[in-house]
């Protein structure tokens, strides 16, 4: 970052509050779209989704860029355009087609194990590409996320389907998305990189739909399918407008691993909800994550929260 100081920690500290509200904001999603994507074409899906999502955040996207006075560079468009194409187009169609197809191949368990490795692939992208500070703990984070993960999903499905590829090639785009992103947030605000990402995503999604004669999916679903997708929209847009402002103030290896709290959150409102699910293996692997996440937030990185609120209560006390 490039604040310090008591800037500086009141910065980081802003950036994980709001990349943990992204996180439990992504286990309801989670949650949602498991129901949502049900016997749609999960291709029309996504699209008509996403293009909702950009109905919703463009309009404070653009007061944001106009306040801000910044005009975009032909280099800027061109990041835009890129985040776009590999975080809000691509990996949207291979994942939920990948899910779908794991599923029906009884190896949904994978492929959803497979996806929570993006934070593994993030941190090493953050560390060689954008030079992030290495920490030991990073290490031992890693090895409780990742364990916490796998008793949280009971693995016993094969290791290995296409839909699991399909994920794979998902993840590997998001994390790569992710590291651009957060390069571009050094020169843009967030909201007008998360309208990038959404906006020239739908426009790319909208041409695959195009290309491969799916349009008329979209005309076919229901009323009920239409009621998903602006639930789903809603919470998307909710996703990526803490996500990206989250992102420019901590770490990518930080913010990535903070959102495998997620998962938990998932698990939770499944056993909440369906009164499924429940296993001692899987609470104890809630319990590794959450242990994981707050080893790899760090002692200094707590303190500057606890401060944030110490700050802001005395402020509020004067008032």
């Amino acid at each position: 970052m490039a604040t310090n100081g008591v800037t500086g920690s009141r910065v980081g500290a802003i950036g994980l509050l709001l990349v943990l509200a992204t996180a439990v904001i992504s286990g309801v999603s989670t949650f949602v779209n498991s129901y949502a994507v049900a016997g749609t074409n999960s291709d029309a899906f996504v699209t008509v989704r996403n293009l909702v999502v950009v109905a919703l955040i463009a309009p404070v996207a653009l007061v944001v860029l106009r306040g801000s006075r910044l005009r975009l560079r032909r280099v800027d468009w061109g990041r835009l355009a890129l985040i776009g194409l590999v975080g809000g187009a691509i990996p949207f169609l291979l994942y939920f087609r990948g899910l779908q197809l794991a599923e029906a191949a009884g190896g949904a368990a994978t492929a959803s194990f497979v996806y929570r490795t993006l934070f593994l692939m993030a941190t090493v992208l953050g560390l060689v590409v954008l030079r992030e500070h290495f920490h030991p703990r990073v290490v031992v984070a890693a090895g409780l996320l990742l364990a916490g993960n796998f008793l949280l999903l009971s693995l016993v499905s094969p290791l290995w389907t296409t839909g699991t590829g399909y994920v794979l090639a998902a993840t590997v785009l998001w994390a790569v998305e992710y590291t651009i992103s957060k390069r571009t947030l050094h020169d843009l605000p967030s909201s007008t990189v998360a309208l990038g990402r959404m906006g020239f995503g739908g426009a790319f999604l909208v041409g695959f739909l195009l290309l491969t004669s799916q349009w008329g999916s979209v005309g076919s679903m229901s009323g009920a399918q239409w009621n998903w997708v602006l639930i789903s929209a809603l919470l998307l847009a909710a996703f990526v407008g803490t996500w990206y402002a989250g992102l420019a103030r901590v770490d990518l290896g930080v913010a990535t691993s903070v959102l495998v709290l997620g998962f938990p959150v998932t698990w939770v409102m499944t056993l909440a909800i369906r009164g499924t699910g429940y296993a001692l293996p899987a609470a104890i692997g809630a319990a590794v994550v959450v242990g994981g996440v707050a080893v790899v937030i760090g002692r200094s990185l707590f303190r500057d929260v606890a401060t944030l609120f110490r700050a802001t209560a005395a402020g509020r006390s004067t008032t």
